[in-house]
């Protein structure tokens, strides 16, 4: 397996309303990553992924969370799959306030690996931290980090459905049930009751449950996205 991941920053928050996953004018392809050099442009495809759900951590769960996921995937010499990592954005999410309790918000982040192919034993998989911002916290507070991610592998749950667009739109539900989460740092001496705010660290119950949909376009001989008249407009599906 080959794959190639970069650290993408997250988006600008946007008051944008949330894609609809079953409207094709919904897929954005402007910022797909350019396919390995030296491999067939016109044999690889770049993949937009819209998801909406919740996660669990702790004893804390955190519900309407937006992504949107961007990757290149084709073959490579040896008969595998490759990929390259492209973005990854979502929204800022409020926390459900507990008594007394000032307001936090969270956001998604990537956290330096993803697996979206799955080859070999390795169901594939992705690895985020989720930026807290709220009263004293600083602009470093995380839960989980590059060094120490929330490491989730989600498996798609129940029947895929297929809108017959051209390429179609597949959905489907993705859980992980599986996962640790790792204490928070970087806020500004405000760890410890971040953890006991969440729950953290947490070595069971944490819970990621997404409805997520894709579609794809294949690159042309130059290593572009024709973007012109195929799979609705682009600049349909940013989060930000």
């Amino acid at each position: 397996m080959a794959s190639v991941a970069t650290v993408a920053p997250a988006s600008v928050a946007s008051a944008h309303t949330t894609p609809d996953p079953a409207d094709p004018a919904s897929y954005d392809f402007a910022d797909c990553p350019a396919p390995p050099p030296g491999l067939d442009p016109t044999t690889w495809r770049c993949e937009v992924h819209l998801a909406t759900g919740e996660i669990t951590i702790g004893r804390t769960r955190l519900s309407g969370i937006p992504m949107r996921l961007v990757h290149a995937e084709g073959p490579l010499p040896d008969g595998t799959t490759g990929q390259v990592f492209g973005t990854l954005q979502s929204r800022p999410t409020a926390v459900p306030r507990g008594e007394g309790e000032r307001g936090l918000i969270v956001r998604v982040r990537y956290a330096g690996y993803a697996d979206l192919v799955g080859n070999g034993t390795d169901p594939g998989g992705l690895y985020l931290m989720l930026a807290v911002r709220g009263p004293g916290l600083g602009e470093h507070c995380t839960i989980g980090t590059l060094a120490d991610p929330i490491r989730t592998h989600t498996a798609r749950v129940g029947a895929t459905t297929t809108v017959p667009t051209v390429p179609p739109i597949k959905q489907f539900t993705l859980q992980d049930t599986a996962f640790t989460v790792p204490s928070a740092g970087g806020c500004a001496g405000h760890d410890h009751r971040l953890d006991t705010r969440f729950g953290l660290p947490s070595a069971a119950g944490n819970t990621l449950t997404l409805q997520a949909a894709y579609t794809y376009r294949m690159y042309s001989s130059a290593g572009r996205i024709d973007t012109a008249g195929r799979a609705g407009r682009p600049g349909g599906g940013r989060l930000g």
